[in-house]
């Protein structure tokens, strides 16, 4: 039977409690651990929430549907995984159980080999507090690094009109616009990048001729991740 969107609701929400009654001494484990605490619910859980997905809503809260094989720094180690951009979350599989990372240990590095991509986890600075999340690291260079945040937010169905003339529309994942951040000599911060030149020249201090420069010269695009890659590696030879 289908699920209604209060019912889909309901059960994000119990998921949220379930994660948030761990214990303090509990809490404290998960910090030191790669994955969250209690196991067997939360691959218990990712299969249910799979379940109503698949039945309910178009469309996908992933990056990329499949799993694909990635290095885990340091552990050194291949797993299986996958990226939930809905979620900000980093599915691993293990043995049977699909799990999630946990961000609270901010030190692995996940490098995806499909598309050669290297996921980071960073702290950013949002009006409701810091959050942490996954970021695609696209320079290599450790005074200013670029990354790319990849999103996807979740639309609720829309009924149709009592006139006949709309349709309803169901449920879906919707990919919004990617974001660009820097952080800075590896401090593990994000930075927005702005979309406008004049903001994104700010960003620099003591730099702000040379970028200009650079920008106009280059015809360089803010909104544009090939043009923001050259920006970021001429910026690191000053």
């Amino acid at each position: 039977m289908k699920l209604s969107i209060k019912q889909f609701v309901s059960f994000a929400v119990c998921m949220l409690i379930a994660g948030v009654a761990f214990s303090q001494s509990a809490r404290s484990a998960v910090q030191a651990s790669m994955f969250h605490n209690d196991l067997t619910l939360q691959a218990q859980m990712q299969k249910n929430f799979k379940s109503i997905l698949e039945a309910n809503i178009n469309g996908t809260p992933y990056y990329d549907d499949s799993f694909n094989s990635a290095k885990i720094m340091p552990i050194d180690k291949v797993y299986m995984i996958r990226y939930n951009a809905a979620l900000d979350d980093m599915e691993v599989i293990q043995s049977t159980d699909t799990l999630i990372m946990n961000k609270n240990n901010r030190s692995y590095v996940i490098k995806q080999n499909k598309g050669n991509i290297t996921y980071k986890i960073l702290e950013y600075d949002e009006s409701d507090g810091d959050r942490l999340g996954y970021y695609v690291q696209l320079t290599d260079d450790s005074k200013i690094t670029l990354y790319r945040k990849d999103r996807k937010k979740f639309v609720e169905e829309k009924k149709a009109s009592y006139n006949g003339n709309l349709g309803g529309v169901s449920a879906k994942f919707k990919s919004e616009r990617s974001e660009f951040f820097i952080e800075i000599d590896g401090s593990g911060s994000a930075i927005l990048v702005p979309r406008r030149k004049k903001d994104v020249i700010k960003l620099f201090p003591g730099k702000e001729k040379e970028v200009e420069k650079f920008i106009k010269e280059k015809k360089i695009k803010t909104t544009k991740e090939e043009d923001l890659i050259k920006l970021i590696n001429y910026i690191n030879t000053l």
